[in-house]
């Protein structure tokens, strides 16, 4: 009996010792590589979940990325910086804890957010971007999203938005009424005239840019 209970106790640890050091599978390997230059604790050449896990921040800039996918495993990262790499395409879900993303000049064509509950600052400017996706962000207050290819951009659902810097694209109109506390708004480059602008019954944004 002892004999069962000292085995199933071994398999119990090896169990934990899996799951704790659990490695993380890389899609970018140029991510990977710049994460295990700063987050490596245990300097075995690889990022295991509990590693990552301790990550709050995330200062990638000009590391050669081509996909943010892998950003997934940092379930605790607040800040996340990423200018000046070359991804096409960003989709952010589910990452509770992040306050700030940047990707400036990143050559995004496409860009959603989804259930980013505490994000407040979102800078994807200098891009080509034409989509852009923002569901579940509550918290957002300041967004930039100049100098790109944008027709269009939703802003109604972002009721705590303060900033919003979309100047340099293809916007004809936009709807800022459903957006109680917003203080400032940059459409300067868009052809964009004041009366596009729908502000419902709010008067006291300050407006740049507009014909």
């Amino acid at each position: 009996m002892m004999k069962i209970k000292i085995f199933t106790a071994l398999i119990f640890i090896s169990g934990l010792t899996f799951f704790n050091g659990q490695k993380l599978e890389f899609k970018d390997k140029n991510l990977e590589k710049a994460v295990l230059e700063n987050f490596d604790l245990n300097k075995d050449g690889l990022m295991d979940a509990s590693e990552a896990e301790m990550v709050t921040n995330l200062f990638l800039v000009e590391k050669g990325i081509r996909s943010a996918d892998d950003l997934s495993f940092f379930k605790n990262v607040k800040m996340v910086m990423l200018d000046d790499n070359a991804i096409s395409n960003i989709a952010l879900k589910n990452m509770d804890k992040l306050e700030l993303f940047s990707c400036t000049g990143c050559k995004v064509t496409s860009f959603t957010a989804e259930n980013l509950k505490n994000l407040a600052s979102l800078y994807v400017d200098n891009n080509l971007l034409e989509s852009v996706s923002l569901k579940g962000t509550p918290r957002m207050d300041q967004l930039t999203l100049s100098l790109n290819q944008l027709k269009t951009i939703d802003v109604t659902q972002l009721k705590n938005l303060r900033k919003l810097n979309v100047e340099h694209n293809k916007i004809q109109k936009i709807d800022i009424s459903e957006n109680p506390i917003l203080q400032t708004l940059n459409v300067g480059g868009n052809a964009m005239k004041e009366i596009d602008i729908k502000k419902g019954l709010k008067t006291d944004v300050t407006i740049f840019g507009a014909e």
